[in-house]
């Protein structure tokens, strides 16, 4: 669910932990006029939110070249569809049939099945965001389209709701949808596998999927998803260039 924080945190020391407290501090302490901090986030970005933004990058080029839509599976606060509007803005300006779409409840876990693991954020409610975000970010992203090239065309959609039932959705009342790019960032076992029979009759060669805990001992759920619907030896696996635990997949 994008959320480093959980993750890096788990397999830090303490003098990280205080590290990334005087981070926060100075954060919210910055003297920066408000116009110059959004043009300088760089000044407060670990190296390890930067690579994850790298990875993105790395997948997105992987795609340029095909036709098709990008779509996340577990948006949460929804960075990566910002990113990926600007990827489309930055590689391919003028493609203005790569729509990205974005899945989430956006109240969080309904559920934690037996393949799973639960804790702190792998429970009932784990991911929500805040009240009525759905609609904040719909106007992020908008706001984002509309300082890219081609924005009188729109080409995103937010999905919200129990992915179990909208994608399958979607997919039925959307036949014609070709994914070039899927990222997996639900964690969980039953929505994963779910997602990924839904979009299998719409892969082609070359499509890349994603996943944001493949291999991970605390995330078994999404590994076993993979292996009962696309298989791990039938297609290429790649470790990310930037990541130590971010994998993606190219569709033969």
């Amino acid at each position: 669910m994008n959320d480093d924080t959980y993750k890096q945190q788990s397999r830090s020391n303490t003098r990280q932990i205080e590290a990334r407290e005087t981070l926060s501090r100075l954060f919210r302490e910055n003297p920066l006029p408000e116009d110059q901090l959004l043009i300088n986030l760089g000044l407060f970005m670990r190296s390890s939110a930067l690579a994850r933004i790298f990875f993105l990058n790395e997948i997105y080029e992987k795609i340029v070249d095909l036709p098709g839509c990008v779509m996340e599976f577990g948006t949460w606060w929804g960075q990566s569809l910002i990113l990926f509007e600007n990827f489309r803005a930055i590689h391919e300006p003028y493609n203005f049939s790569r729509r990205v779409i974005g899945f989430d409840t956006f109240s969080g876990y309904a559920a934690v099945g037996e393949n799973d693991i639960p804790s702190e954020t792998i429970k009932p409610g784990g991911y929500a965001t805040t009240t009525d975000y759905v609609k904040y970010l719909a106007e992020l992203i908008d706001y984002h389209e509309s300082e890219n090239v081609m924005s009188h065309i729109k080409k995103h959609r937010l999905v919200s709701g129990d992915v179990n039932e909208t994608a399958p959705k979607f997919f039925r009342d959307n036949p014609e949808t070709i994914v070039a790019l899927a990222f997996f960032d639900m964690a969980l076992y039953e929505p994963t596998k779910n997602c990924l029979e839904a979009i299998k009759p719409h892969l082609i060669k070359g499509s890349v999927l994603a996943f944001d805990e493949l291999n991970t001992p605390e995330y078994p759920g999404e590994t076993l998803a993979v292996m009962e619907t696309i298989g791990l030896s039938g297609h290429q696996l790649r470790r990310s260039r930037f990541t130590p635990d971010r994998c993606y997949m190219i569709i033969e």
